[in-house]
């Protein structure tokens, strides 16, 4: 089962670590992504999972990772629940190999990344920061320091088999809070340094609570534990309304044509097929504004 873990140390360090090995392998069944876009759409799904769980119950955050290279756009939407989905614009990227590495980087290319936080009620809040290097962790506490002056450490790790499946993903993030001293952010920005990488720890067999201990290397109090699951929310009855959006004119122009409106999800590639009976229906049944 796909856990994230939060924990606190003695010397003042928030800890997060994430092992959603079988939600990004999902991710990459429904959307049929080839390696390079693989383990993009995994970094990006595992850095809204850990952005999430610093929020509360009611709130959620979306990631937009648009650059200008090949695969143009990646997408995830998170809540503090576990509950993750996303999509790549260019699932069928695959570029070659930079040090032996998948080239991430290469694939997203120069271009921003954009953050939405709803808030549950209150005014979102939206963060832009240009891209650093595409790698998508080293974007991610660049945000965290300049949008939101949270001095972060983040590593994200997506394993890419032979086979094209993913046999590891994850990752960890550290923040310290106010009142931390000096001397233990130097300790830590030291030990990150010699630190292995994400995916190798958990092709090892590593889980959250081991690779949040190996990354520190402090003893750490575990505060919370969440279930991490792709989910998507859509339905016949978000399609309704979605639909209705479309205006009066336009609903009424599909049944005059005798035309259904079809609809794929973006993010679970559900397919919705909604009859010319249904938009009379939905024609009848709709409160509409006069104009």
């Amino acid at each position: 089962m796909d856990t994230l873990v939060k924990g606190l140390t003695d010397e003042g360090l928030l800890v997060f670590g994430l092992v959603d090995t079988a939600t990004v392998e999902k991710a990459r069944l429904i959307h049929g992504t080839y390696p390079t876009a693989s383990a993009a759409l995994g970094r990006v799904i595992s850095g809204s999972l850990l952005l999430a769980s610093t929020l509360k119950d009611n709130q959620k955050v979306e990631l937009q990772v648009a650059g200008d290279g090949p695969l143009k756009e990646i997408f995830a939407e998170a809540d503090p629940q576990g509950r993750v989905r996303g999509y790549v614009a260019r699932p069928h990227v695959q570029l070659e190999l930079k040090n032996n590495k998948l080239d991430v980087g290469g694939a997203v290319g120069k271009g921003f990344l954009n953050v939405l936080k709803s808030l549950g009620g209150r005014e979102p809040y939206r963060g832009t920061v240009t891209l650093q290097t595409g790698e998508i962790a080293e974007d991610l506490a660049y945000y965290l320091s300049t949008s939101e002056q949270v001095p972060s450490a983040v590593a994200l790790g997506v394993y890419v088999d032979t086979d094209n499946s993913v046999k590891a993903a994850g990752g960890y993030m550290v923040q310290p809070l106010p009142g931390t001293p000096d001397e233990t952010i130097d300790y830590l920005e030291n030990r990150l340094k010699t630190v292995r990488p994400v995916s190798s720890m958990i092709l090892d067999g590593l889980g959250p609570k081991e690779i949040m201990n190996e990354a520190v290397g402090l003893p750490i109090k575990f505060i919370d534990e969440i279930k991490v699951n792709y989910f998507c929310p859509c339905s016949k009855s978000r399609v309704l309304d979605a639909v209705a959006a479309l205006g009066k004119a336009d609903i009424e122009d599909y049944i005059k044509k005798g035309e259904s409106v079809e609809v794929t999800c973006r993010f679970c590639k559900s397919f919705y097929k909604i009859n010319p009976e249904e938009l009379e229906e939905l024609l009848k049944n709709t409160q509409w504004q006069p104009k």
